[in-house]
């Protein structure tokens, strides 16, 4: 009896012996496998992601060397998860500038596109800014030629030329210009632009583009086109168009009706009218109104006898607009041929020796004829 206790107890006694030698390799298998850490690349993953997510640990222990070492991590995560950002700090993070950023990430956010309109406002602004202050050295240049003909017109009895007469005049009107410009491009330079948009009567002219000489232009068409519409529409006189168009009809109708074209017997209603359709101000009282439009067409005879003295053909296409423009006839999708005949009739009008012409009906004779197309034989008698 007492020898079969014995054989149990020395059996039992092995059986613990083998457990804890079998223990301590297991966790020697463990302890080694950290001393040497590969990366797996599977051909399911992209490498680039593998290498955060498929690490796998190997033993160092020759009990299995026959056989492929067996990762003790199950298999890498999908690509999904792999995209996803983690936090900084955390075990198996990775550093912010590693992560792949996704499609979303890569779109430009909603503020981009109001960023960029006012990046290009400022471009704008800027452009107009420089376009100002070159428009200034170049008005500062016409002054000391303007200073130096009337010099030599006061002091030699120089005879100006059509050319040179047109850049006093335009000159001085930019002087005048150039103090409320000069205030509002020292106090409040931002409002330039719409200056430029709602009032270009206050900047000089050298400071305009020719872009905005032509919108400038357009609006003046229109609004001369309106004019044109509703007067032919309510006239009940003989004084219509076809008679205006011809030179003969013309002097008949400035002898009979000239008396009534006196700027004292045109009310302030139709002195308005004749001053926006020449491109002024229609603002003002009756007196004001009559000088102001005195004034232009007094500019214009005097420009009338230059051009005439020195030929309509010497006038470039832009100064043929100009001269159109001024005396309100149309001067935007017509032929250079078309201007030389317009303004050839108006010098005919203005300068014949038949009848006196009184300004205010040149004024009202552009409104019938500004759409006519001029021929020819309209410079005939």
């Amino acid at each position: 009896m007492s020898g079969t206790i014995i054989r149990v107890a020395t059996r039992l006694g092995n059986q613990v012996n083998a457990r804890n030698i079998s223990s301590v390799a297991h966790s020697s298998v463990k302890i080694t496998g950290f001393l040497l850490r590969e990366p797996q690349l599977t051909t399911r993953h992209i490498p680039a992601f593998s290498q955060f997510h498929g690490a796998t640990f190997y033993s160092t222990s020759n009990t299995k060397s026959t056989k492929e070492p067996v990762p003790v991590h199950p298999e890498p995560a999908p690509i999904d998860d792999l995209i996803k950002p983690i936090r900084s700090g955390t075990d198996g993070s990775v550093a912010p500038e590693n992560v792949v950023p996704t499609i979303s990430a890569l779109e430009p956010s909603a503020a981009t596109g109001v960023v960029g309109k006012a990046k290009s406002f400022l471009r704008k602004g800027k452009e107009i800014v420089i376009q100002c202050k070159d428009g200034v050295k170049l008005l500062w240049v016409n002054k000391k030629i303007v200073a130096s003909l009337k010099k030599a017109q006061k002091e030699d009895g120089h005879q100006l030329t059509r050319r040179e007469f047109q850049l006093i005049h335009k000159t001085d009107i930019d002087i005048k210009r150039m103090i409320p410009f000069g205030l509002v491009f020292l106090l409040a330079t931002e409002y330039i632009p719409l200056i430029i948009i709602f009032a270009p009567q206050l900047i000089p002219s050298t400071c305009v583009t020719p872009s905005q000489l032509e919108g400038r232009r357009k609006k003046i068409h229109e609004k001369r086109s309106v004019m044109t519409e509703k007067l032919i529409r309510l006239n009940r006189r003989e004084i219509n168009k076809e008679a205006l168009a011809n030179y003969n009809s013309f002097i008949a109708i400035a002898k009979k009706y000239g008396d009534g074209f006196e700027y004292s017997m045109i009310d302030r209603g139709h002195l308005a009218s004749f001053c926006r359709f020449m491109g002024l101000s229609g603002f003002g009282p009756k007196f004001m109104l009559s000088k102001r439009l005195d004034k232009h067409m007094n500019y214009l005879k005097k420009d009338d006898l230059l051009l005439h003295k020195d030929g309509i053909d010497t006038l470039t296409f832009a100064e043929l607009q100009l001269a159109n423009e001024e005396r309100g006839m149309r001067s935007l999708e017509v032929s250079k041929e078309h201007l030389e005949r317009s303004l050839g009739y108006w010098l005919k009008l203005s300068l014949n020796n038949d009848a006196t012409v009184p300004p205010a009906l040149m004024v009202f004779s552009r409104m019938f004829l500004l759409h006519s197309k001029f021929k020819s034989d309209a410079l005939k008698k």
